[in-house]
């Protein structure tokens, strides 16, 4: 008795997916996040990502207009013939995070979109601290009228690289990256009498501070339903901002980080 051969084959891909990372590596961005995606045209209508049952990716495996590109058909054993897709199409997209670990974003996406789109994700001022990492937190405020700076990108770096974070609406950050692998000297062993500037608390590194702001350059999505975050990219490509602490505006500032305690750093900007 013969076999039964394989009479047709049908394929689907999703149109967008997405792959969503902590900012500075301080814990891999899974679980609790969703996206909601609209096409920039048509804001009030949304579609929700799905979680991956397997990976942490967030996929979008149906949208408006992609239907060509998302099925494929054969016969007889033959190869998938996958179509080619359409001209692209702008959609928006907005992650948040129901744990509120990580600040809201909202990007712009071409679609279809043949690999996952990368999402960076950065700290919520009120994110819990991973263990064993330190601390950077502060406001930003504008030089002129001292109100909130949103939206504007901190950078913090070391001899060991550089790390960034965005701060949120009320201009407010928070930055969690490694200690420097390398130790400054430590200082001479400690008197009995030294008190508690000893040890590792004296342990110190020095960073230097830059801001990026520029107002102007924010971009939203158009007649959206809800307040949105800008879009990412216009947030990252902010150009240099200066800052004031008091002796005149500088292109970056420095600081000390202390091994186990928060840096705080109220932060005085000259926006671009």
């Amino acid at each position: 008795m013969g076999t039964l051969g394989e009479r047709e084959r049908i394929g689907y891909r999703a149109p967008l997916a997405l792959r969503c990372f902590d900012a500075a590596g301080a814990a891999s961005a899974v679980g609790g996040l969703s996206a909601v995606a609209w096409r920039e045209s048509d804001p009030a209508t949304t579609f929700r990502a799905v979680p991956s049952p397997v990976s942490s990716l967030l996929g979008f495996g149906s949208l408006p207009g992609q239907r060509a590109y998302q099925r494929a058909y054969s016969t007889d054993g033959r190869p998938l013939n996958w179509p080619a897709p359409a001209a692209p199409e702008r959609f928006a997209v907005r992650v948040t995070d129901r744990a509120r670990r990580y600040l809201p974003v909202t990007v712009l996406a071409e679609v279809p979109v043949s690999t996952p789109l990368d999402v960076p994700l950065y700290s919520a001022p009120g994110r819990p601290a991973p263990s064993g990492w330190a601390v950077v937190r502060g406001e930003l405020h504008d030089a002129a009228d001292r109100g909130p700076i949103a939206w504007g990108v901190v950078e913090v770096s070391t001899d060991a690289g550089q790390y960034t974070t965005v701060s949120d609406d009320s201009g407010r950050f928070l930055l969690y990256l490694p200690y420097p692998e390398a130790l400054p000297a430590l200082p001479d062993p400690p008197s009995a009498a030294s008190g508690s500037g000893s040890g590792l608390g004296a342990v110190t590194w020095p960073l230097t501070i830059g801001v990026r702001s520029e107002p102007g350059a924010l971009r939203r999505p158009t007649a959206s339903t809800v307040p949105e975050p800008p879009y990412q990219d216009s947030i990252l490509g902010q150009a240099p901002a200066r800052i004031d602490q008091g002796g005149g505006p500088q292109p970056t500032v420095t600081a000390t980080l202390a091994f186990g305690a928060a840096l705080v750093l109220p932060i005085t900007v000259v926006p671009a």
